[in-house]
This record gives structure tokens, C-alpha cells and sequence, in this order.
């Protein structure tokens, strides 16, 4: 695909795709089978889609931080089958 194909595609869906992104990895606490999300991780979801969508910057911070926080949490996971094999 061109870049302004690209860029068009960014434009018209950036904010669901953020929305999508930030529910997925900051927003959903999964106990089970049920979702439960907490008051504070709405509102800080929806300040983070809100900075996402308002600037190249802001969504790149956001990106960040998200890339940062599933890296993190995959390490926490790593580490947890390790100790549990280990036992």
C-alpha cells in the first residue's frame, strides 16, 4: 500500500483503533470468564485514547507505554512458569 493509502486508513479508523488497543491490553481485567474494569482504568483508558487521537505525539507516548506494559507483563508471566516448573 502507498503511504497516503496508509495515512487515509489511520485517519478514518485511528481512534477505534486506539480504543481497541487501550481496552485490550490497559482497560480489561480478565477474572475468569467475566471482564470486570474498575472506575480508575476507565477513566485512565479514556484519557489515554483521548491524547492518542489528538496528536502524533500523544499517540506515540500512548504506543509506548503500551508496548512497554505487554512487554512487561509477558516477562511477569515468563517468570511465573519458570518458578512454577521449578517447584
Amino acid at each position: 500500500m502507498s503511504a497516503p493509502k496508509i495515512s487515509g486508513l489511520i485517519r478514518q479508523n485511528g481512534q477505534s483503533l486506539v480504543r481497541k488497543a487501550v481496552d485490550t491490553i490497559i482497560v480489561q481485567d480478565k477474572a475468569g470468564n467475566q471482564q470486570r474494569v474498575s472506575l480508575p482504568r476507565k477513566i485512565a483508558g479514556f484519557a489515554l485514547t483521548k491524547l492518542a487521537t489528538r496528536s502524533v505525539p500523544g499517540a506515540i507516548l500512548v504506543g509506548g507505554v503500551l508496548l512497554a506494559k505487554h512487554l512487561h507483563d509477558r516477562k511477569q508471566e515468563r517468570k511465573k512458569d519458570a518458578a512454577e516448573e521449578g517447584e
